[in-house]
């Protein structure tokens, strides 16, 4: 009888290292996330011991010129000047995507739209001045309501005008090798008497400015 030649498990020998790589795949895979996971935590304890505050605003001056008020016609330019303080010891700002409303009475006359960043270094700030004009929406608005409009005449014609100042930003916390962290902020700055006294058609803030109220 002739011997019979020796079989192989072919199966059993390609499925065995198919199951270990299989299994290492799967390691590594636990391995990265929870790798991922311990850094995230380590990251959101480092800003939670930072803990960074929030940057101040202030209206330091307001200046309006070329501003008439009558029956059926608003007009005039606005430079509001700003001052940003990053209170932080050991965190950086930039303040991006930022906007900026004169109001009367919660009705917006004017908007701006700041193009650059502002880059605040640690326990810093900054001066910012915008310049914008009245927008033709924002008087039709004004004017469609008689009480506010009829108003704004009446305070015009004393010497003093109540306007708000409102903003909104975008605020990135940067600490070294950190990724950075952004919070969005609405900050209000109201009651600001613009005083309209000799000159009928220039105002200037009166006062030494007001500081505002920023919140998330």
């Amino acid at each position: 009888m002739e011997p019979q030649p020796l079989h192989t498990n072919t199966n059993a020998t390609t499925r065995i290292p198919n199951s270990s790589c299989v299994g290492l795949i799967r390691r590594l895979t636990w391995t990265i996330v929870l790798l991922f996971l311990l850094l995230t935590v380590i990251i959101a304890i480092a800003w939670s011991v930072m803990d960074p505050h929030k940057p101040r605003f202030r209206v330091s001056t307001i200046s309006v010129s070329n501003f008439s008020v009558s029956d059926s016609d608003l007009k005039g330019v606005f430079e509001v000047e700003l001052n940003i303080t990053n209170p932080n010891k050991k965190v950086e700002i930039r303040v991006d995507q930022f906007y900026v409303w004169v109001s009367y009475s919660s009705v917006g006359l004017s908007r701006a739209i700041l193009p650059q960043p502002i880059y605040l270094k640690k326990r810093s700030d900054k001066g910012v001045k915008i310049k914008f004009s009245l927008k033709n929406s924002s008087i039709t608005k004004l004017a469609d309501n008689k009480v506010l409009w009829n108003d704004l005449v009446k305070d015009w014609s004393k010497g003093i005008v109540n306007f708000d100042v409102k903003m909104m930003a975008r605020i990135v916390y940067e600490a070294g090798i950190l990724p950075s962290r952004e919070k969005f902020l609405d900050i209000y700055c109201g009651n600001l008497d613009v005083g309209f006294v000799p000159i009928k058609d220039t105002g200037k803030l009166l006062g030494i400015g007001k500081d505002c109220h920023a919140e998330i």
